[in-house]
């Protein structure tokens, strides 16, 4: 096999930059759909999209790993970043099918709750991982990381409250499976995100 001996420093973390701020125009571009109460099959395919682009980066992080003999941080924690970020756009992009699939009106309060309390995991783990590279912003990467670990416990309150109401309130039980699984759904993204940061903050204790 034949090894391409890279800067260390740029590609790998180049890549993951490029990961983290898909996930940011993702959620971006899908919280806006949900400001606006629609989601139809345009937004449903631009998130695919975004799904599509995250996938094709997370490919190609592992084929530079193949390709790669002297990588900046453990081989495992790349891949692992990698795979990680890209099943937090996993996760958007079902959530957004399920909900054009389901029928169901975006306006929902709680809906919106999760999707602005993802929004803003998301950017801290763009921002913590934008900065990565850095060893001076160690502080600042583990504050991002301390602020999604914040934001998940959020996303647990959220849900139960949001379970709660539907069930005090809805009157259909096949509306409380749909409504219920989405909750779900978006709480377990807001879970993926906070594993990403411990991910990140093993990372910066095997390197401080």
């Amino acid at each position: 096999m034949a090894f391409n001996f890279i800067p260390k420093e740029v590609k790998f973390f180049d890549y993951l930059t490029l990961q983290a701020e898909n996930a940011v125009k993702t959620i971006d571009y899908f919280k806006s759909a949900v400001k606006r109460g629609v989601v139809d099959e345009e937004v449903v395919k631009k998130v695919r999209d975004f799904e599509h682009e995250g996938d094709t980066l997370a490919h190609e992080i592992v084929d530079m790993l193949n390709r790669t003999f002297i990588t900046p941080l453990d081989r495992e924690d790349i891949y692992t970043l990698a795979n990680t970020l890209d099943d937090v756009v996993d996760l958007i992009n079902a959530i957004s099918n399920r909900v054009r699939l389901y029928k169901l009106d975006p306006s929902d309060e709680y809906f919106k709750q999760f999707i602005d309390t993802i929004d803003q995991s998301v950017v801290a783990l763009s921002n913590a991982v934008k900065h990565l590279h850095d060893n001076k912003r160690q502080r600042r990467v583990l504050d991002h990381c301390i602020e999604v670990n914040r934001l998940e416990n959020t996303g647990d309150i959220i849900r139960e409250k949001a379970i709660s109401h539907l069930f005090e309130t809805e009157k259909d039980p096949i509306m409380v499976i749909k409504w219920k699984e989405i909750y779900e759904v978006a709480e377990g993204t807001l879970d993926t995100c906070e594993h990403v940061a411990k991910v990140i903050e093993s990372i910066l204790v095997k390197h401080g």
